[in-house]
């Protein structure tokens, strides 16, 4: 309630403060049509005026005659004519023929004459009067040339009245300012502020548009509202102000009002809610033991009150969940033992798998221990190809110098070239043994590497006994691809590939066998391919040639564990793809990384 209260006195106040604002805004605009609507009047009087012929005929007797009837509708008022000099010819407020002074508003004249437009003056004070007048210039024209300035000056009190008559409330007060900022009339207490500034407030937000509504500062020490117009007339400013405490009254009123009736309802309302929460205290007190027992997973069977229909509504809200408890112990004990039997059954079931995964990690062992042996075994082949002309070779060597020396042909010259050859076949057997070893040493880590490299060290492992079977070897490279993975193992693909391609030219005793090896790059990746002219394989085991364990070279030549390892590398362990199909007379294998 007092939430809503607050609320709707804000709203009221907020649309109070733009009501009065409005009005204020309204009230100043009529005011200064006012004002420019007496200025207009004055105007207009004056231009009559100055078409008189008195003007050219410079009698000036019958100007200040015609001047006194124009100034019976203009109480308080008098008329001015003066030359371009300021130098007064006519004035009202003197008897006629008297001497008169200069103008004390001289720049009035001087715009007058240069202009030949009318001007309405700031507040000045007068050079015979020496009272604060407001005058309205024209100029009066001879043969279409300024002759004369015809002034109408009259006091700030004038415009006073029209202020006072155009008010609608009177608690409101209004004021006109000049284009100086000087206090020119007021509808109160004129005669303390006339020729005074504005406040500062006020001034600073009239020099920020020609109309708006402020809050300002009063010289009492209060706060106004206030609002401003500026006139396109005369370029003077109409303020409208009304203190605060005045304009929002009647809200304060309200607001009073409705906070003695909000603090009475309020009493009521703790009153009521008192009485009530005594009433479901004691109600919910005799709930208390009920569903203790409840807690205590005790049946119970009924609940007594004496009280309302909403307590007698929870105590049968009570037994039903002391009813839905039981069942649902009795389920839940149920589940648990359900529970059980599936955990046990579980318990079986994950042995079983671990059993399995042992057996298949066994497997895998095996697996690699098999491939580990039969490439071991390839090895030991190789070996012997590549050594067996090297033995022979050095054999021949170690005959010569015994045959030489019984022909008496062995000199030392002979000796010494004897031994460097020698030497050199078996540094050459001695990098063989290097090379063999370095190709069984693991990776540990992946490199980036040249294939070519890679490549290279294959087909130096393979190709003694390629030349063995005569096989012509034809390796081409495009380009120079580099990739990340294990050299080693690459190398041992690439070494299972040859070999499977040499025993396949071995076994059907193919006629000109050739091994063809491309080194490429293609799309960013390194691709290498080996074809043989071998007859290919056949399309009914082409689909499983990567399995393992499938060979077609019998129990005593293979294990069929090479290309399934193969495989494994390229795509598992180097990201890569190993490819392989019939081609023209053979079969290729595609390396892509």
């Amino acid at each position: 309630m007092w939430l809503i209260a607050a609320l709707m006195a804000r709203h009221v106040y907020v649309t109070k403060l733009d009501q009065v604002s409005r009005d204020l805004l309204e009230n100043a605009r009529a005011m200064a049509m006012a004002v420019d609507r007496e200025f207009a009047n004055v105007q207009a009087s004056l231009t009559a005026l100055g078409t008189s012929p008195s003007f050219r005929g410079r009698d000036f007797v019958a100007i200040h005659l015609q001047s006194k009837e124009i100034l019976k509708n203009y109480p308080g008022a008098d008329i001015i004519v003066a030359d371009k000099d300021a130098q007064q010819l006519v004035n009202t407020y003197r008897p006629l023929g008297s001497a008169l002074p200069k103008r004390n508003n001289p720049d009035m004249v001087r715009r007058i004459f240069e202009g030949g437009k009318p001007v309405v003056s700031d507040l000045f004070y007068g050079a015979i009067t020496k009272r604060p007048v407001i005058a309205v210039d024209v100029p009066v024209f001879i043969d279409g040339t300024v002759a004369y300035d015809l002034s109408m000056s009259f006091p700030s009190h004038v415009l006073s009245s029209v202020l006072q008559s155009q008010n609608v409330f009177k608690e409101w007060y209004g004021t006109v300012v000049d284009r100086k900022g000087l206090i020119t009339a007021r509808t109160r207490n004129l005669d303390v502020f006339v020729g005074k500034e504005l406040t500062a407030d006020l001034r600073a937000a009239m020099a920020r548009g020609n109309e708006g509504t402020v809050s300002i500062k009063t010289a009492q020490g209060g706060t106004a509202l206030s609002a401003f117009t500026k006139s396109p007339l005369s370029g003077w400013t109409v303020a409208v102000a009304v203190p605060r405490a005045t304009a929002l009254g009647e809200i304060y009123r309200w607001m009073r009002w409705a906070v003695g009736v909000g603090a009475a309802i309020s009493l009521l309302g703790i009153l009521l809610a008192s009485w009530i929460a005594s009433r479901i205290a004691r109600d919910i007190q005799s709930l208390v033991q009920p569903a203790l027992n409840i807690g205590r997973g005790e049946v119970v069977a009924a609940v007594g009150t004496d009280s309302g229909k909403e307590t007698s509504e929870v105590a049968e809200a009570l037994v039903q969940a002391s009813d839905l408890l039981q069942r649902r112990a009795a389920e839940r004990d149920l589940a648990e033992r359900e529970l059980s039997l599936t955990i046990e059954e579980l318990r079986r079931e994950t042995a079983e798998r671990i059993r399995a995964m042992e057996e298949v990690r066994r497997q895998e062992q095996l697996l690699t221990q098999q491939s580990r042996q039969a490439a071991l075994g390839e090895m030991v082949g190789n070996i012997a190809h590549q050594w067996r002309q090297p033995l022979n070779a050095l054999g021949l060597l170690v005959q010569q110098p015994l045959l030489l020396h019984e022909l008496g042909q062995l000199d030392r010259e002979f000796l010494e070239e004897h031994v460097a050859k020698s030497m050199t076949i078996v540094k050459h057997m001695s990098q063989t043994i290097d090379d063999f070893r370095n190709f069984f040493r693991p990776d540990k880590e992946k490199l980036r590497f040249r294939v070519c490299d890679e490549v290279a060290k294959a087909l130096s492992l393979v190709d003694g006994s390629l030349q063995s079977l005569g096989v012509s070897l034809d390796l081409r490279q495009d380009g120079d691809p580099t990739i990340e993975g294990y050299p080693n193992e690459f190398a041992q693909v690439l070494l299972n590939i040859l070999i499977n391609a040499r025993d396949a030219i071995a076994e059907r005793a193919v006629v000109a066998p050739r091994v063809q090896v491309r080194i490429a790059e293609q799309g960013g990746r390194a691709v290498v391919t080996v074809t043989d002219n071998a007859g290919g394989i056949p399309e009914e085991i082409m689909d499983r040639i990567f399995d393992p364990y499938f060979t077609t070279k019998g129990p005593q030549a293979g294990t069929g564990v090479g290309l399934f390892m193969s495989k494994t590398i390229i795509e598992k362990n180097m990201g890569g793809l190993l490819t392989a199909c019939n081609v023209d007379g053979g079969a290729q294998f595609r390396i892509e990384v």
